[in-house]
């Protein structure tokens, strides 16, 4: 048989017994205060302390009590007021246990029907309301149930049910105040969500149209000039082998670049694709970059010194790529220099440094490490921001007979042997 929903959503007396056991066992730091004059907590504490120990010293006296039980019932309410904006539930812990205490084993006020002196049931009613702004709701209206208790055994008559009243008005109060602030923070939250989701689907736009206009004005270009070195022995006749291979390296060059600006177009396109399908370049491949230079008529020389190590992927293709960088500007700028790549693997840095001497004839623009030529490159600029992302620096400069010097200094924090 299946049971009502009603039922079902009816609570457990487990679920009431341990509801009603939170507020004497709870322990849970509050919100922190929301007002300025809340935050001054210790200040406010104390004035409030003093202000309460004259009003309930000279009120306890005017209801009969005697000196100890004056002295007792303002010593309680101070201590509590102090406790209220740093521990207000602890502070309402301390009043209810005063409270009980007091209703078992203390004094009367005199003649009076009430049992309580009148600075501990507001000193109570009061910690419960603030328990209620500051705490999860479900104890603030636990606290509430067991100060009714309390005021109902401790004040008697009709100024019970006065305070009674007055307590649970301003606990639906405060209750309805704190929903509606939560309520606005969560409208406030799920804005700022939709927002972020919006900022990053435009951004993605951005890249995709981006990378719309790379595919179609770089790599159509790159293609194309690919296709027409690798055809180029074919179509025309009487090409000498020379020519031939020159034409088979221009192709080669051509084809990779179209591999990296593929790769960057696919990031570009999807942050999460899986563009890593073949392993990037490092520091052990420096011998094939030098070759491939040299078959394109560079004069490179490669020097490596100190112990040979393998480095953390980053430091490996930043390292490879600040060489390429360097020895692509010179064959740029400084065409038939002597290019000369040097490496040390030093205890606490790599240092890399490719220096070039002069040209072997005039060019247009000088040897800057940019491409000038055609209205401004990025190749020094990026070197120096994969440097700076790996912590380390790059120095670069002409040198006194005319070439260029470029030196990266990259520490070996990272280092993964």
């Amino acid at each position: 048989m299946t049971t009502p929903a009603s039922s079902r959503s009816l609570p457990t007396p487990r679920a009431v017994g341990t509801w009603l056991i939170a507020p004497l066992r709870a322990s849970e730091e509050p919100d922190p205060p929301r007002t300025r004059l809340g935050r001054r907590g210790p200040w406010i504490a104390v004035a409030a302390a003093v202000v309460t120990v004259f009003l309930t010293f000279d009120r306890a006296r005017a209801e009969g009590l005697g000196m100890v039980a004056a002295v007792a019932a303002t010593v309680a309410a101070s201590i509590t007021v102090a406790l209220l904006g740093q521990q207000p539930l602890n502070a309402w812990r301390f009043a209810a246990a005063i409270a009980a205490l007091w209703i078992m084993f203390g004094p009367t006020a005199g003649d009076n029907v009430s049992v309580l002196p009148l600075a501990l049931p507001i000193v109570l009613m009061l910690a419960g309301v603030v328990v209620l702004a500051r705490h999860r709701r479900a104890l603030g209206w636990a606290v509430w149930t067991w100060t009714v208790v309390l005021v109902l055994l401790g004040v008697l008559g009709e100024a019970g049910v006065g305070f009674l009243v007055l307590f649970t008005l301003v606990m639906l109060v405060v209750d309805a105040r704190r929903q509606r602030t939560r309520a606005r923070a969560e409208a406030v939250s799920e804005r700022e969500a939709r927002l972020t989701r919006e900022a990053e689907s435009m951004v993605l736009e951005e890249r995709a149209r981006i990378a719309r206009e790379l595919h179609d004005v770089v790599a159509h270009h790159m293609s194309m000039v690919a296709v027409q070195a690798e055809t180029a022995p074919y179509r025309l006749e009487g090409v000498p082998d020379p020519v031939r291979e020159e034409f088979g390296s221009i192709a080669r060059s051509a084809r990779a670049a179209l591999t990296d600006v593929r790769g960057i177009l696919t990031v570009l396109r999807d942050v999460d694709a899986d563009v890593e399908r073949t392993p990037q370049p490092g520091l052990d491949g420096l011998e094939a970059l030098v070759e491939s230079a040299r078959a394109a008529g560079s004069q490179v020389d490669l020097s490596v010194t100190g112990r040979r190590r393998p480095l953390s992927a980053a430091l490996e293709i930043g390292g490879y790529r600040i060489v390429q960088e360097s020895v692509a500007n010179a064959a740029r700028h400084a065409p038939g220099a002597v290019v000369a790549v040097a490496v040390s693997y030093r205890k606490r840095e790599l240092e890399v440094v490719v220096t070039n001497g002069p040209p072997a004839s005039p060019v247009a623009s000088p040897a800057t490490g940019d491409d000038a030529s055609d209205g401004g490159g990025h190749g020094l600029v990026g070197m120096r921001e994969r440097a700076h992302l790996l912590g380390g620096d790059v120095t670069a400069g002409p040198t006194p007979d005319g070439g260029f010097r470029v030196a990266a200094t990259l520490p070996l924090k990272e280092e993964t042997a």
